[in-house]
């Protein structure tokens, strides 16, 4: 069974058992004023007080104010007036449910338990021409208090608790809500894609994915969206009802964590490498950039999460899956981080833009009139992926401290985001710097151009230990060493090629990375002589 709760102006059951003592337990005139004042701070916390608190808070008023002030200072008339006001707004606010089904004054204040002629008392302020008498409207007012008493306060007292926010549901359920959020984002993704041409919900001709939409839907919103008429709910309207009411969820200390959980795991359409191979098939193995088509399919997806700063988090999740994952959804992910870092670029560009511009307040700006300004600025990048450009780039990932990690620890699909990486960072690196990073990278991640000759690890005990052949060749290490550059003179003297009188300039392109220290390449083929020690 489900437990309604609402939001009160007071802070805690505690606050509200002390204002009802103050107006029934302990009635006196300071108590009284003390609870009137607190009615006052709750009218000021919600304008739209319920019923038998704004009746009490009027009927108090004016009770208060009768007995704090004498006779010469207020009138007889203009206190019959208050109370007259005050008794009327009581009575309209306590029957007012009663007489919308129809009911009269008299029959809803005879269920309510509300005397008749207080009732009369109402007619004869509404319609006569001379107010009631002042002794018969003290006594109304007290009467109306008393019921207030049995009919609201007592009743609610045994009702009202505490709700500590954030208590209400635990883990497992905010678990679902986030995975039913995601499966929602990526739908609506998916149905806005231009290639669908989807603009309402009647238009999604996919049952299984019509179906899925609708249950997430009011999994969110408990049901609070009308899918009667398919027709008339939009997918922009959905979109629009997402970003709205989701951000509170969005921005639950798990949030992050649920919502990398549910992106990357194995069942998620975000690295599924079948739906990759539908849409991009010129890209099975993900060595290339992913074509706009495929990536416009999770547009709203990588939206939302920047919107709610989610997106840092999951970059960072996806960098430590290309870790661990070399495979086609390894570099699938590290395809996913290039893109978004590419995203997060052109948004860092626009706001420098932006800050040259006469524009400064952007949160006024229209979504829609932001993109146009930016294809107006660059458009040769109207094929790209663009995210929120009112949010700006997450300061982290533009601290050379912070990704210094993650382009110094091995990671053989580094190179497809490591200069992406190394774009945002600022104060903008030197771009010899860039491309050394990028170099290194490269070569550490390729493995296959350091070709294992052989085994064993050498030491300099080997090198002071003699050949077998070669035992009687023995010196002291105090002797000069005299080596046979014999043969390396006689090709010096074959190319004639020299810089500087002893450089030789290599004639040819040679695979310096596959020969072994203390040989040149063109020794490869040829036998070494033994050096004479």
């Amino acid at each position: 069974m489900s437990v309604a709760f609402q939001v009160v102006p007071w802070y805690n059951i505690q606050e509200w058992q002390q204002v009802y003592d103050k107006i029934y337990a302990q009635p006196s005139l300071a108590t009284k004023q003390e609870a009137l004042n607190h009615l006052l701070v709750w009218k000021a916390r919600c304008p739209s007080l319920l019923s038998g608190i704004e009746s009490t808070l009027t009927l108090l008023e004016v009770h208060v104010q009768d007995l704090t002030n004498n006779t010469e200072i207020c009138s007889d008339h203009l206190l019959r007036l208050a109370y007259s006001s005050a008794l009327m707004r009581f009575v309209n606010h306590m029957l007012d449910t009663d007489t919308a089904k129809g009911l009269t004054l008299f029959q809803a204040a005879k269920n309510s338990g509300i005397p008749d002629w207080i009732i009369e008392l109402r007619h004869d302020t509404a319609h006569s021409d001379r107010l009631p008498p002042l002794d018969l409207l003290r006594e109304a007012t007290l009467t109306s208090l008393e019921w207030l008493q049995k009919s609201y306060w007592d009743k609610h007292k045994e009702n009202i608790d505490n709700l500590v926010v954030g208590k209400l549901q635990d883990n497992s359920d905010i678990e679902d809500k986030i995975s039913a959020l995601i499966n929602f984002c990526i739908s609506l993704s998916i149905c806005s894609h231009p290639k669908c041409n989807i603009k309402h919900v009647s238009d999604i001709t996919d049952c299984t994915l019509r179906e899925s939409l609708i249950n997430d839907a009011g999994d969110l919103f408990d049901n609070g969206i009308d899918f009667t008429n398919l027709r008339l709910v939009s997918i922009n309207y959905l979109i629009e009802t997402m970003n709205s009411k989701c951000k509170k969820l969005a921005r639950n200390e798990l949030a992050s964590t649920f919502v990398n959980k549910v992106l990357l795991a194995d069942d998620s359409l975000f690295l599924s490498i079948e739906l990759h191979s539908l849409l991009d098939n010129y890209n099975s193995d993900c060595i290339k950039c992913l074509c706009k088509q495929y990536v416009q399919c999770f547009e709203v997806l990588l939206n939302f999460l920047h919107s709610n700063d989610l997106l840092l988090n999951f970059v960072l999740e996806l960098i430590t899956l290309t870790h661990t994952k070399n495979d086609r959804k390894g570099r699938l992910g590290a395809q996913w981080v290039s893109i978004i870092l590419k995203a997060w670029k052109r948004n860092q560009i626009f706001m420098e833009k932006l800050y040259e511009s006469d524009i400064q307040d952007l949160s006024v700006k229209d979504k829609k009139d932001l993109y146009s300004l930016f294809y107006h600025w660059f458009p040769n990048k109207k094929k790209s992926l663009l995210i929120d450009l009112r949010k700006p780039v997450p300061k982290n990932i533009t601290d050379i401290k912070f990704i210094q990690p993650i382009i110094s620890t091995y990671n053989p699909n580094l190179t497809y985001f490591i200069q992406d990486l190394l774009d945002l960072v600022q104060p903008r690196l030197p771009k010899s710097a860039i491309n050394k990073i990028c170099r290194l990278a490269k070569i550490i991640t390729s493995p296959e151009v350091f070709p294992v000759v052989s085994s064993k690890i050498y030491t300099v005990e080997d090198i002071k230990t003699k050949d077998v052949s070669d035992v009687s060749n023995t010196v002291n290490e105090n002797e000069v060493l005299e080596i046979n550059t014999k043969e390396i003179e006689n090709t010096i003297a074959e190319t004639g090629h020299q810089k500087f009188g002893i450089w030789q300039i290599s004639t040819g392109s040679h695979a310096w990375s596959t020969c072994p220290i203390g040989q040149l390449p063109w020794q490869l083929s040829k036998q070494v002589q033994a050096m004479d020690i």
